[in-house]
């Protein structure tokens, strides 16, 4: 039921590929051949598409060979490339022959183990075939958006603070905001994935996809966000500022600008750690929930 791996030099695949991904409903840009491509590079990884039927499929980025390979999700990635051109009937999934149901089959015949972030209306599929399913949550708002629907204390913040900053969209703040991220990182705890230097590589192959702005105040970069989009969403990419108002005036700012240019939703990517999606929230955007699929690592002993 699915196809045999295609590699994103098989010219007739990747043109069955676009035109899928041109019409699917859900589609991202994290599943466009431009980010596989930017990434397999970056990142020494090895992008495979799959169809399932007419109108299915799944581009899975791995590493490793073999039997050692595994599926992944690459750095900054918010979801996997599932592309899925009707909702799946209720009586498919209870048969187990839904699309995801082969797409996840054939992973666990071909890898070690994998990991899948997916946007789905029902994980039982992955459930039942004993992976590991966990709820994640983002917050997305339909643009223009409305400062009224903002919080309080953030209309306050951009009303008093917008004056200070000025806004500049150029690429060559973009090694000031990977700096910025990594340092918003460290102050919860964390390492940023990925290196810089891959990052900065992945941007500038996305090219037009990739539209860097930052708050600029007394000749300093204070806040910068990379957003990363294709024709209908901009996602919240790349980010990170010193404490302050910066990225609540430069929020403020960007998303008109991006609703001007014909994207019609802002995904803030992630609503996760509580610190983080509190600030999200004060922006007044729904909150929207997807999945981690997770098939832990297989252990096969010889005989």
């Amino acid at each position: 039921m699915v196809s045999p791996p295609y590699i994103l030099d098989n010219a007739d695949a990747c043109a069955r590929y676009q035109a899928l991904w041109e019409e699917a409903p859900g589609r991202t840009v994290f599943a466009s051949l431009r980010y596989a491509r930017a990434v397999d590079e970056a990142y020494g990884l090895g992008s495979f598409m799959h169809f399932c039927g007419e109108d299915a499929a799944l581009l899975l980025h791995t590493k490793g060979r073999g039997p050692l390979r595994r599926v992944i999700v690459p750095p900054f990635t918010q979801y996997s490339a599932l592309l899925l051109g009707k909702p799946t009937p209720a009586h498919q999934v209870h048969k187990r022959i839904a699309p995801l149901d082969h797409f996840l089959k054939h992973i666990e015949q071909k890898a070690r183990s994998a990991d899948l972030l997916v946007k789905a209306n029902d994980p039982r599929t992955a459930q039942w075939r004993g992976w590991d399913v966990r709820p994640l949550f983002t917050y997305i708002i339909d643009l223009p958006g409305s400062i009224d629907d903002w919080s309080e204390g953030a209309r306050r913040t951009w009303r008093s603070k917008a004056s200070s900053y000025r806004i500049q969209e150029d690429p060559c703040h973009l090694r000031p905001i990977i700096d910025l991220c990594v340092k918003s990182y460290e102050r919860h705890g964390r390492r940023m994935p990925g290196k810089p230097a891959a990052l900065e590589s992945v941007v500038t192959a996305m090219g037009p996809w990739a539209r860097t702005f930052a708050a600029i105040r007394n000749n300093t970069v204070e806040g910068g966000v990379v957003i990363l989009h294709d024709d209908r969403t901009a996602h919240y990419w790349i980010a990170g500022s010193i404490p302050g108002a910066a990225m609540t005036v430069l929020i403020g700012e960007v998303l008109p600008i991006l609703y001007a240019s014909g994207i019609a939703r802002f995904d803030f990517v992630g609503a996760n750690t509580p610190s983080i999606a509190e600030f999200k929230r004060t922006f007044g955007p729904v909150l929207t929930q997807y999945y981690h699929l997770r098939r832990p690592p297989q252990i096969h002993f010889p005989r």
